[in-house]
């Protein structure tokens, strides 16, 4: 196991009634938004607006999706930074860090931030 089911969902519930939570994207979200047409500087301020739990696998997530765009993004909790002065920080961090930490044990390969859920294509009949 990747997550203790219990403290995830604790912080999970201590997100929510701190939301909304400054944060900023990873150079690796930066990238991988990019590559699908989003421009989203490293710099620029997000807030977290929802907080999701994807199961042991895909763990925290958050909806950092920023005013006015179509499209929502929606990225696993260790792909932003958070605001040292931002609610939570510190508990935010120590879950970061101990997350990514347990995924390069467990052999995922490589950064265990690098990586994407695409959508399955359709299959034309």
């Amino acid at each position: 196991m990747i997550d203790d089911y219990d403290t995830a969902m604790e912080l999970i519930h201590k997100m929510e009634t701190s939301l909304s939570i400054p944060a900023r994207p990873t150079g690796a979200l930066s990238r991988v938004m990019k590559a699908h047409g989003v421009n989203l500087a490293r710099d620029r301020e997000l807030t977290i607006k929802r907080v999701f739990y994807m199961g042991d696998e895909g763990g925290i997530s958050c909806d950092v999706t920023p005013a006015g765009m179509k499209e929502p993004i929606i990225c696993s909790i260790t792909q932003i930074r958070i605001k040292s002065k931002a609610p939570l920080a510190k508990e935010i961090r120590t879950y970061q860090t101990d997350r990514k930490r347990k995924l390069a044990h467990v052999g995922r390969g490589g950064d265990p931030t690098h990586f994407i859920v695409e959508p399955h294509k359709k299959r034309k009949p």
